[in-house]
Parts: structure tokens; sequence; C-alpha cells
């Protein structure tokens, strides 16, 4: 995962985000927490795909944003 720091655009998203990995949401919370604009999984050496689908609402948003 590395920082990016401004938003991206919605059309930027996939070529950024792989939301079939195992290690998504783990990312997902720790950019919240940090709160970094965004992030980015292209090139992550991480990266484990995973065979659970992802529920729309995990795209749109952290657990985080959640508990306001």
């Amino acid at each position: 995962m590395k920082k990016i720091d401004f938003l991206l655009d919605m059309t930027n998203v996939t070529v950024h985000r792989r939301d079939d990995c195992i290690h998504y949401a783990g990312c997902l919370e720790e950019a919240s927490a940090m709160l970094w604009p965004s992030f980015s999984c292209a090139n992550c050496k991480q990266f484990t795909k995973s065979t659970r689908r992802v529920a729309s609402y995990e795209r749109a948003a952290s657990p985080l944003a959640w508990e306001f």
C-alpha cells in the first residue's frame, strides 16, 4: 500500500485499488486511521488474491466511516 496525497477521481479508483486482495480491508482501515486522502494498491508486493466477494458497501467506505 502506498499513500496518495490527493483524492482519487472515481475513474482512477479501479487503477489503484485491488479490492480482491485478502489485505484490502486492513489497508483501508489503516489508511483511514492515518487520515490519508487516499492510497494505492498498484505494484503492492503483498497482494494475495481473495476468494471472498466484496460487498458493495465495503467498496464505498471503510468500517471506520460507519461509526460516525
